[in-house]
């Protein structure tokens, strides 16, 4: 099987697809995906594609309908860890 990636943030491997699931999980801004991810943290010639990605953006998907309820955001235990450090 062959498998393509296509990576938004090259310094730190953050793929495409990391990106739009951090989105579905609640990102909403590159501060968001900074912190959960760390796209756009070293050179920063990723921030403007990855916010594309972003609601509202080229890339963004489309907002799913969840009849007034929060989408809930999981975090793990190292980015938790990470969180407080903070």
């Amino acid at each position: 099987m062959i498998m393509i990636r296509m990576y938004i943030c090259v310094c730190n491997a953050i793929s495409e697809r990391q990106v739009q699931e951090a989105v579905a999980q609640g990102a909403q801004a590159l501060s968001d995906l900074q912190a959960s991810l760390g796209v756009a943290t070293c050179c920063g010639h990723c921030a403007e594609t990855a916010t594309e990605y972003l609601p509202g953006g080229r890339y963004a998907e489309p907002a799913l309908d969840l009849g007034g309820l929060a989408p809930v955001v999981v975090f793990d235990s190292q980015e938790i860890r990470r969180r407080v450090a903070a």
